[in-house]
């Protein structure tokens, strides 16, 4: 068989050549175009951190050469009554423990703080030759945050978010504990105390670039102090508020019923609510909303308010944009809902979030973790803000009393508890006994008052006192009405510290005869139960604040659906004490009307008081200019991640 090669397929191979030439050419080009595309790619990265250095740079060059913010330079006058009086969060007393916290990252100029900058502390570390802005910081909540919406709050998850969106119109700084103009460059206080002036700002926006004026913080009192508002806990603290008078856009004046030793913080702490915002809500709309925030602070939801939803496993906060003040360093704050205490430290490990907190049953072994120190710093402090445990006693129970109502029975429950062990094993020593609500190192402690001892044989005589004795033989105490005694303690579900504290105040109550049912509940479940007073016995923790008005918590106008006193303590000395001395200006009388309180709750035992705790802070050290404060650790927005440890922008 004859193979000819005729022109046909001279043409076909010509064409076969052609195309491959054609993708051989293609090829040649993309691997240009890519590796011309990679070197822009590389020098956009180099540019990108030239003009972070560079930005790191004129803002070190704006805050040594520029003169402080002109708002910002007002003090309080000479007839303002003394700071430390005043004062809901600060005291000259207060102290902290830092015992190897430490500030992190090589100083190379000046890092001093203007103290007449309010924002002094935020510019301090842009000096640092490392400074640079971007990254996010993430943290973890051990429960799910069920609502963001202002006023209405349930918990302390929410707070701390709230306090990087809404601002107050003064602050302390958490040094010197003295008084800082924020929202207001300025206030004056009457010689009696009755009046308090603010001078607002004229520069503050709220995060849709709106001006803040004197009509939001009208409208932001009158929505806290209106009753179709599920603020109940709230309103307490401004009823001695007579009037609020607006002379002009920039001016607030409130005027007073009567002097009372919080005024100053309690008006000038109040964080400002965008009435344009606000008064387009129903007050039913407002209290079944979940996510309806919005402020002037340096963050803001990264979602519209109006369709944050819980459940979605974490919070983000971005940044704003129309921030009057300096730029916040973090481009972004997140925090990660993990309700599982070894998930968290497994996610603090991997790197997945940026701190952890170390639980006292973690504490001995932890310290000395070498993987652990290599990749964070350990900082461990103690502060009287830090509040204390409890163990409430719930007196009423469907409109009936229950066995906690007998103040015998509470005692005896108080002498059951050896609190010192407890402090030992399992806080691993990181606690002190409390004696009452207040915090040892704050002036309204009675320093003379010792905690109540272990005492089982004293306890079983007040409880036999009370009718409660076996009187079958099966080892369970009976009440006088021949019921066991027998109750259920609520506390947080998931925690592994609530729960061994659960399991020891059951073994130290049954060898008394009384039998204690666990019974752990999800937070929103407990925050319901605690508002439906749905409840025996519960265990939590109060946060404190260094002088505190404790009628929140123990008076009984508080007991009333929505209040605090939710255990249904009743003490008419201990109401007329703490009206007294809320409205008690002199610091040294008020503190012994306090000391008077301190006293009286440590003999009615409406709560055994645990103890006070110390904490234990992991912070990746990637995470720069970390610091203890008199109050505790400082604000986020003061720290700062080098461009070339940054890792969640890149």
């Amino acid at each position: 068989m004859e193979n000819r090669f005729g022109f046909k397929d001279l043409i076909t191979s010509l064409l076969l050549v052609a195309l491959l030439v054609s993708v051989w050419l293609a090829m040649a080009q993309y691997n240009h175009h890519f590796t011309v595309l990679k070197s822009i790619e590389e020098k956009l990265d180099a540019q990108r951190a030239a003009l972070q250095e560079l930005s790191a740079t004129l803002q070190r060059g704006l805050t040594m050469a520029a003169p402080a913010n002109p708002n910002s330079t007002a003090t309080t006058p000479a007839t303002t009554t003394n700071n430390n009086t005043s004062t809901s969060t600060n005291n000259a007393h207060a102290t902290t423990t830092p015992n190897g916290a430490q500030s992190t990252g090589p100083f190379t100029g000046t890092a001093s703080i203007d103290a007449s900058d309010p924002f002094g502390r935020v510019r301090a570390p842009r000096l640092r030759d490392d400074f640079a802005f971007g990254d996010w910081f993430v943290d973890s909540f051990a429960q799910v945050v069920g609502k963001l919406t202002p006023l209405i709050a349930t918990d302390a998850y929410q707070s701390a978010i709230e306090g990087y969106v809404l601002e107050p119109l003064i602050t302390r700084d958490p040094d010197t504990l003295e008084w800082k103009p924020w929202i207001a460059s300025a206030w004056q206080v009457s010689e009696d105390g009755l009046t308090i002036s603010f001078d607002l700002r004229k520069d503050v926006k709220f995060s849709d670039n709106t001006p803040l004026t004197s009509a939001d913080v009208l409208y932001t009192y009158n929505l806290t102090m209106n009753p179709e508002i599920n603020a109940p806990r709230l309103r307490p603290y401004y009823e001695n508020i007579e009037s609020v008078e607006t002379p002009d856009p920039h001016r607030v004046v409130f005027r007073l019923k009567r002097p009372y030793f919080m005024s100053l913080s309690i008006t000038g702490g109040m964080t400002i609510m965008p009435k344009h915002f606000y008064e387009k809500i129903s007050a039913v709309e407002f209290n079944e909303s979940t996510g309806l925030l919005m402020g002037s602070g340096p963050y803001k939801l990264a979602v519209d308010p109006h369709r944050w939803q819980p459940g979605s496993g974490r919070i983000e906060l971005i940044r704003n944009e129309h921030y009057w003040g300096p730029r916040p360093s973090f481009d972004r704050l997140v925090w990660r809902e993990i309700t599982d205490e070894k998930a968290s430290e497994v996610s603090f490990r991997n790197s997945d979030i940026d701190v952890y907190v170390v639980r006292p049953e973690q504490y001995a072994k932890f310290k000395d973790d070498k993987d652990l120190l290599a990749k964070a710093n350990l900082h461990e402090y103690e502060s009287p803000t830090f509040g204390y445990r409890y163990v409430g006693w719930n007196q009423r129970l469907n409109d009936k009393p229950t066995p906690f109502a007998d103040q015998r029975v509470r005692m005896a429950m108080t002498l059951l508890t050896n609190r010192q062990e407890m402090a030992d094993q399992l806080m691993s020593g990181l606690a002190t006994v409390a004696t009452g609500p207040f915090h040892h190192l704050s002036p309204q402690s009675d320093p003379n008052i010792k905690p109540w001892p272990f005492d089982t044989a004293r306890a079983k005589a007040l409880l036999q006192e009370a009718g409660y004795m076996d009187r079958d033989g099966d080892g369970i105490l009976e009440g006088p009405d021949g019921k066991p005694f027998r109750f259920k303690l609520i506390y947080p579900a998931g925690s592994v510290n609530y729960q061994q504290m659960a399991t020891y105040l059951k073994d130290a109550y049954a060898r008394a005869g009384i039998v204690l049912d666990a019974d752990p509940t999800e937070w929103n479940t407990m925050i319901q139960r605690i508002n439906d007073r749905n409840f025996e016995a519960i265990t939590l923790g109060w946060g404190g604040v260094v002088e505190s008005d404790p009628k929140q918590i123990f008076h009984s106008e508080m007991i009333a659906e929505g209040g605090d006193n939710y255990v249904s303590y009743n003490n008419p000395q201990i109401d007329a004490l703490i009206d007294k001395a809320r409205m008690t200006v002199d610091e040294e009388a008020r503190k012994e009307l306090w000391r008077q309180v301190h006293r009286i709750l440590h003999e009615d035992q409406p709560y055994t008081f645990l103890f006070n705790s110390r904490a234990v802070v992991f912070i990746d050290k990637r995470v720069q200019n970390v610091l203890i404060t008199r109050t505790g650790m400082n604000d986020r927005t003061e720290m700062f991640v080098p461009l070339k440890l940054q890792r969640w922008n890149r």
